[in-house]
């Protein structure tokens, strides 16, 4: 029979498609995850990956497993939310994920301060563009950007913090390239590149892979770029080509599940960054000019 921890390993490679991929996940050595799949597979009498030079595999055999290894993994998670929401005590560990720029260009001081004000707090942040999953542990809470054709998942928890605009951006100094710097797979609106205009030929638009080189990319003057208003009003040396036009982003939402919103550390944590998250309403609207 297997174990929960084999399983849990096994999950992870599976979405993952590597070894690495999964230890890192994981937080272990990869030779333990090579070792636990090994160990599954014999007690299982299957083969349940192929590796491959793209990756890992799945087999047929493991895909019989999948379901039931997941539901496996909700019971355990389950358990693991109703422990952690029984633990009054302010301090332990608390898993926060965000956009990487919203840290680094909004809220790293706020988090400075929610450690200080709570040093018992075992603070983890971690900075993607990836959803993670809540319900699965992968965070306790996520400060989280929801676009307009998206709502929040309705089995968490979640509440609406502030409005976020966007605008276009380019070098304060020096000639503006007409061409847009993009997101990979966002290109910028048609009524954007229609509202900021251009002089001479439109050129190829350069696609970086996220808003920090979108910005770096503007900042150098390579082009103009489409930004969240928070990560372009702050920049020092970017200005808007279309002063005062804004668009609509999306909303900043707090998300965490429902048997974890009443945990003391989530709930400082909520109350906390709802309060911190008030002065930076404006600049989040695009409504304050750059320093």
């Amino acid at each position: 029979m297997a174990d929960w921890d084999d399983l849990r390993v096994f999950l992870s490679v599976y979405r993952n498609g590597s070894v690495r991929a999964a230890a890192e996940q994981l937080q272990v050595n990869h030779a333990t995850v090579s070792r636990r799949i090994r160990a599954l597979e014999s007690r299982l009498n299957v083969r349940l990956f192929e590796k491959l030079p793209s990756g890992y595999v799945a087999t047929p055999a493991a895909e019989e497993i999948l379901d039931q290894a997941e539901i496996m993994e909700t019971g355990a998670k389950t358990i693991e939310r109703r422990v952690f929401a029984r633990d009054d005590a302010l301090n332990g560990p608390l898993r926060l994920t965000l956009p990487p720029v919203l840290a680094t260009d909004l809220l790293m001081p706020d988090l400075a301060a929610f450690s200080r004000q709570h040093p018992g707090i075992e603070l983890e942040i971690i900075t993607s563009y990836d959803s993670l999953n809540i319900t699965r542990r992968e965070a306790d809470v996520a400060l989280r950007l929801v676009y307009p054709d998206q709502s929040p998942p309705a089995h968490l928890y979640g509440q609406r913090l502030a409005m976020v605009n966007a605008s276009a951006y380019g070098a304060a100094e020096g000639p503006i390239p007409n061409r847009w710097i993009c997101k990979e797979g966002e290109p910028t609106p048609q009524y954007w590149r229609s509202a900021a205009g251009g002089s001479g030929r439109a050129l190829s638009d350069i696609v970086v892979s996220d808003i920090y080189q979108m910005q770096q990319a503007a900042l150098r003057g390579m082009g103009r770029a489409l930004l969240p208003c928070f990560a372009g009003d702050t920049l020092y040396g970017v200005q808007r080509i279309v002063p005062g036009k804004t668009s609509y982003l999306g909303n900043l939402w707090t998300l965490t599940h429902e048997d974890l919103r009443q945990t003391a550390r989530v709930r400082a944590f909520l109350d906390f960054i709802v309060a911190a998250l008030r002065p930076h309403r404006a600049v989040l609207a695009g409504n304050r000019a750059q320093d």
